[in-house]
């Protein structure tokens, strides 16, 4: 029997909002089943995000699962939500899903999703990459 731990790695910003919105100020959900995970914190907590590009590490657990044998198979829903402040508007939010199937044998994998951002019934706000990774943390 293997223990496989599914982790919230990191986030990067791959599309700016334009000239007139700096960094990003991002909160992300993940979920799987009743395994849930956010960073910072709940919404709306929030951290700055360069959106020049640079990879930011998160490194925080979703879920640990204990695998006999065959492939156990996990969605993960991904929410993004880049908080806007004051007088500029809304929250711009996206959505993307991510799946690993988990053996008791499996190198450490990891899978990304880019995520849109925008408002209901307005264009892109920008997008971040979001990055999960899987991988053998024991056995019994």
């Amino acid at each position: 029997m293997a223990q496989i731990r599914v982790e919230l790695k990191s986030v990067q910003v791959v599309e700016g909002q334009g000239i007139g919105e700096g960094n990003f100020e991002l909160n992300l959900k993940v979920q799987e089943g009743n395994n849930k995970v956010s960073w910072p914190d709940p919404y709306p907590a929030y951290r700055v995000v360069d959106q020049g590009g640079a990879v930011y590490g998160i490194g925080k657990t979703v879920a640990t699962y204990e695998v006999t044998t065959g492939t156990l198979s996990k969605l993960y829903s991904i929410d993004a939500f880049e908080i806007d402040k004051g007088t500029l508007g809304q929250d711009d939010l996206g959505h993307g899903d991510v799946t690993f199937e988990l053996t008791p044998t499996m190198a450490p994998a990891t899978k990304s999703v880019t995520i849109t951002l925008k408002r209901p019934n307005m264009n892109a706000q920008g997008k971040v990459k979001v990055i999960l990774a899987a991988q053998q943390v024991g056995s019994r």
